[in-house]
């Protein structure tokens, strides 16, 4: 019962701080620095690459990303440890880390990639060079990232198994 009320606790907190952060840096910079190579090579192939300044500043965006990303699972399963007594078992500390990284992954695909990008599809998600692909490469965009989240399980599994073990044997 401390396991999936953890998970539901802090998997919710986790989306909605993943989901506020994300929505800020696309509401506030240019998609060409936040999400050009999330986008397909149906609608990057219309503008140029992005410059290196470009991929520094995402790079520096990335940061508290990751942050969030690896350090909320991770604190989040050395907490629900302490509740266990101070020993967690390995499919526990699993199931954890890998269910709070679901509902930011959900959370992404549902909110930011499915709903604003690809069904809304304001102004400010759109690449500069590319606003009249909005109606058919934007929508489209749904079914691509769909493929990507799935793909992404793999090593949502295997980064969750790592993470699990270094809580549960460090």
């Amino acid at each position: 019962m401390q396991l999936l009320e953890n998970v539901l606790v802090h998997g919710s907190v986790f989306a909605v701080l993943l989901t506020v952060y994300l929505l800020g840096i696309m509401r506030g910079l240019n998609p060409r620095i936040w999400a050009f190579s999330d986008y397909p090579r149906e609608i990057t192939d219309h503008v140029p690459p992005q410059t290196a300044r470009e991929r520094k500043i995402g790079a520096y965006i990335a940061i508290p990303f990751f942050i969030l990303g690896i350090g909320f699972p991770l604190v989040s399963t050395m907490m629900l440890e302490s509740l266990y007594g101070g020993s967690i078992p390995l499919l526990d500390a699993f199931l954890n880390i890998f269910g709070i990284v679901m509902f930011g992954n959900i959370a992404d695909f549902v909110i930011l990639d499915w709903l604003i990008v690809g069904t809304i599809t304001p102004d400010w998600v759109i690449i500069p060079g590319t606003e009249h692909m909005r109606d058919k490469e934007y929508k489209d965009f749904r079914l691509y990232h769909a493929k990507d989240h799935a793909r992404a399980l793999i090593l949502l599994v295997i980064l969750s198994l790592l993470f699990a073990a270094a809580v549960v044997y460090l």
